[in-house]
């Protein structure tokens, strides 16, 4: 194995390529996928099996790359910076037809505009949407990026393709799938089941369109993704069991079926699993030619461990350290291909690779610095595969690595007892060291050791954001109240950005979204919509024009209607979308680490797992809302100083000419974040009855819906296309982000915690809480370390659920923007993830720069 030093460079070198190199588009998954799925259209197969057949001849044809230096071998492409193509869900087919080339480009941007030009004519909205341009202007934004520039020539978030490979994927592969992808058939049934009324159908289809598919509007304040996903497969089972004992087991189930649908289910996994085993066997076939070629000794050392790693793992149970870290790693690159861009996580790694480590170590087969080196290679290896060909219209909004695929580590076992272990502290480091955007997800609980947090302070402090705290005593409880068991409970692991749920249990976990600032807006002007583009009629409910509210009390009322309406909106539409998946995507490969689907002979994507969930987002944000309200309840209502109708106009016109309204609403006390026991109150109480009202709703696959509070960079892609808002907001400029005040804090790091706090987070699944901490407050010595632990610790006692530092000063942030080359580790957080800053759009940048920077006394 290397020194400590030489591996210390080797992962400097390796994170430098990650950032430096441009990811190449493959069109090797799309191409085999294709090749297979026409061979089978006609044969009677049922869906399971021909997408397992389809995998498992990319799985067979697809090129293989190996790293003579690496620990851990395999990659999901032909490349080191690669990304597949998911070709038959679609999501981001049209960025691939329309951004390859500068003409595709016009055509396609001409012909939406115009589309958008039309529309706004023939609602007379051009007078409106020439005003709230001005208004993006005056705040330095502009809605879109409308430069011409192709995916290769991009500032941000640029991609390459091979020009023979270019033709293919735009001539051939993308005209197939016209017409046929998930998405496509997702946009049909729900434009064809009524959920968007007239209005609303009119303004969607005419909106300057963006080429990728991520998400999909049911109305102006509620969105559905276009994806299933945010799972975590049961790793467990793949280290223990391997993948040659699970295909016996899967043909075993085949013989004892009752029935023709259960059998070609059971089928659809065996012939997935039996894609995986040609995946890994030509992964070792890969390595060993690698070696066989291979001159530098230190490499032929790294190479020959990798084979006799990858000779095992994963097709027999792992018997080492690193072959278990191999077996979870070659599976989950299996599953990252069949299902690109769903965000599938390892869970609870320092509890699964535990057991081999304690054994290696007193066997004297690895050292711990050794270990850390395998920990500190996967992170960044993880964060490979967390990448996403967006649009260049929104490429000020996205960035390479999201960091949202993320390890969890400690809190206690499914036996209630403290789970914490030596790997959990060495995970701890290797963030630390490895400087990769992958989060890692530390559960904490009361009974934590005590040199656990200071730990974790040590390690944001001197390696960077890249670390999240979870509040197990509330968590769990969390946990149990969504009908997990117990046991299932205390297991819980942390998927996509802030996600929990139980590993290897847990199906569905797509993600809607509530817009809570355009649901005010509603509530205000009687369930018609002002948007950038002008007004739009008919979206919400008929709860009253502004002057026939009397009270308070009953203007909420109201806002909590809308919110009940828009809820079922995006449960009835959530249901269509996962509909369409059930009919025309199943995952048998996830299926096969699944547990419940087994037992159930079921697919995921119906049902079988033992649990399943679907989320909705509360975002754009709690804290906007809030001080909103609050400002009605104190201006209109209590001071009567200005009519609802005077804040409605003042609104509209983005506060131009009325600063002395807004002063006036400036100096409103108590806003949120900043302990005030009534505005705490109000905000706990409106979002309890929106998080209750989720209860109320099953999902298609008989699983529930479950609330988080997550926002990703859609509080600045939302806040540049919303108008002003009744908290002072001015129009185009970010919402506050996730769980986060709006920068109102004034009374210090404590209040601010407290008004979080106060929000009942054993209602949801999910909360990212970003503070940011001058780098004094959290490490550099012990008392500080000290004093940040004991300040994590009272926010936890106080409810506190989640708490996402990022350790940087304004000052070191407004230096990279400067320099952007001396600062290209520099991590932050974002929404509820990791992410390089210098990689962040100058938008989101200055976002987390203005947020409020903590320090403690």
């Amino acid at each position: 194995m290397l020194t400590i030093e030489k591996n210390k460079n080797r992962i400097a070198e390796l994170r430098d390529r990650y950032i430096l190199e441009t990811p190449k588009i493959s069109i090797q998954r799309a191409k085999y996928y294709t090749e297979s799925w026409k061979k089978t259209e006609g044969s009677g197969l049922t869906a399971g099996e021909r997408v397992a057949l389809a995998m498992k001849n990319v799985y067979e044809n697809m090129d293989m790359h190996v790293e003579p230096e690496d620990l851990i071998a395999g990659y999901w492409t032909e490349d080191f910076m690669g990304i597949p193509i998911d070709i038959e869900r679609g999501v981001f087919n049209g960025v691939f037809k329309t951004e390859l080339a500068r003409g595709s480009i016009m055509r396609f941007r001409f012909k939406s505009l115009g589309g958008a030009l039309s529309y706004l004519v023939g609602k007379r909205g051009l007078r409106d949407f020439a005003r709230n341009m001005k208004a993006s202007r005056a705040a330095g934004q502009q809605p879109m990026n409308l430069e011409i520039k192709t995916m290769d020539e991009r500032e941000i978030n640029r991609y390459v393709i091979d020009p023979e490979d270019r033709k293919v994927l735009v001539n051939e592969l993308l005209p197939f799938w016209e017409g046929k992808t998930v998405v496509e058939e997702v946009d049909r049934r729900l434009m064809s089941s009524g959920l968007l009324g007239e209005d609303m159908r009119e303004f969607s289809l005419a909106l300057p369109t963006i080429t990728s598919r991520q998400t999909m509007m049911v109305s102006i304040c509620s969105t559905i993704s276009s994806y299933q996903g945010h799972v975590i497969i049961d790793f467990d089972t793949v280290v223990k069991k391997g993948l040659l004992k699970m295909k016996e087991e899967a043909a075993q189930r085949i013989a004892a079926a009752a029935d023709d649908e259960t059998r070609a289910f059971h089928r659809s996994v065996e012939m997935a699993l039996d894609g995986a085993i040609v995946f890994a066997r030509r992964l070792a076939d890969a390595v060993k030619a690698a070696l066989e070629d291979e001159l530098v000794p230190e490499c032929r050392v790294a190479l020959r461990a990798a084979l006799e790693n990858c000779k095992t793992a994963p097709l027999m149970p792992s018997e080492t350290f690193m072959q278990a870290v191999q077996a979870a790693w070659t599976v989950k690159t299996a599953v990252e291909l069949a299902h690109p861009v769903n965000l599938h996580s390892f869970g609870r790694m320092d509890q699964i690779f535990y057991p081999y480590y304690k054994k290696d170590i007193e066997d004297g087969i690895i050292t711990r610095d050794e270990a850390r080196a395998a920990l500190e290679e996967l992170l960044l290896k993880i964060m490979s595969q967390n990448i996403r060909p967006e649009s260049n219209m929104l490429s000020n909004f996205y960035h390479r690595f999201l960091g949202s695929s993320p390890v969890t580590v400690g809190g206690v076992k499914p036996d209630g007892t403290d789970g914490t272990n030596e790997l959990t502290y060495l995970f701890l480091e290797a963030a630390a060291r490895a400087k990769a955007v992958t989060n890692v997800s530390l559960r904490v609980h009361k009974d934590s050791p005590e040199d656990l947090l200071p730990a974790a302070a040590e390690a944001v402090f001197t390696g960077g954001s890249n670390i999240s705290l979870f509040n197990d005593d509330i968590n769990v409880e969390s946990m149990r109240r969504r009908g997990f068991s117990d046991e299932d409970a205390r297991d819980y692991a942390v998927m996509g950005c802030v996600e929990m749920l139980c590993p290897g249990k847990t199906g569905g976990m797509s993600a809607s979204a509530l817009l809570l600032s355009r649901l005010l807006d509603l509530t205000l002007r009687n369930g018609n919509s002002l948007t950038m583009m002008g007004l739009i009629k008919n979206v919400g409910l008929k709860t009253g024009e502004p002057e026939s509210f009397d009270s308070y009390e009953s203007f909420e009322e109201a806002f909590l209607k809308q919110a009940r309406h828009q809820i079922k909106l995006i449960a009835d539409a959530s249901n269509i979308k996962d509909d369409v998946f059930a009919d025309m995507l199943p995952a048998p490969l996830i299926s096969a680490f699944m547990q419940g689907c087994a037992e159930k002979g079921r697919d995921v994507v119906k049902g079988g797992a033992l649990y399943d969930l679907s989320g909705i987002s509360f975002i754009n944000s709690i804290a906007n809302v809030s001080d909103s309200l609050l400002v009605i309840k104190k201006l209109v209502f209590e001071k009567r100083k200005f009519a609802l109708r005077e804040i409605i106009e003042a609104i509209n016109v983005n506060y131009a000419g009325l600063e002395d309204l807004r002063r006036e609403i400036a100096g409103i006390e108590g806003k949120w974040g900043n302990g005030f026991a009534e505005t705490d109150e109000l905000a706990r109480r409106v979002t309890n009855a929106m998080f209750d009202e989720t209860y109320k709703y099953s999902t298609s696959r008989g699983g529930v819906f479950v609330p988080y509070v997550i926002s990703m960079t859609t509080h600045t892609i939302d806040g540049r296309l919303s108008i002003a808002t009744p908290d002072g907001r001015r129009a185009a400029t970010p919402y506050a982000a996730s769980c986060n005040p709006y920068n109102v804090e004034k009374n210090g790091v404590t209040a601010a915690m407290r008004s979080v706090a106060s929000l009942d987070f054993t209602q949801i699944l999910g909360a990212a809480v970003n503070m940011k901490f001058h780098p004094s407050a959290v490490g550099g010595t012990q008392e500080a370390r000290k004093k940040w632990a004991a300040l994590i610790r009272a926010y936890f006692r106080m409810g506190g659920a989640q708490l996402q530092p990022t350790v940087v000063s304004s000052e070191t942030m407004r230096e990279a923007q400067q320099d952007p080359d001396a600062h290209r580790d520099l991590i932050v957080k974002v929404g509820g993830y990791s992410a390089y800053f210098t990689e962040l759009g100058r938008e989101i940048q200055d976002e987390v720069i203005a947020r409020t920077e903590q320090y403690i006394a």
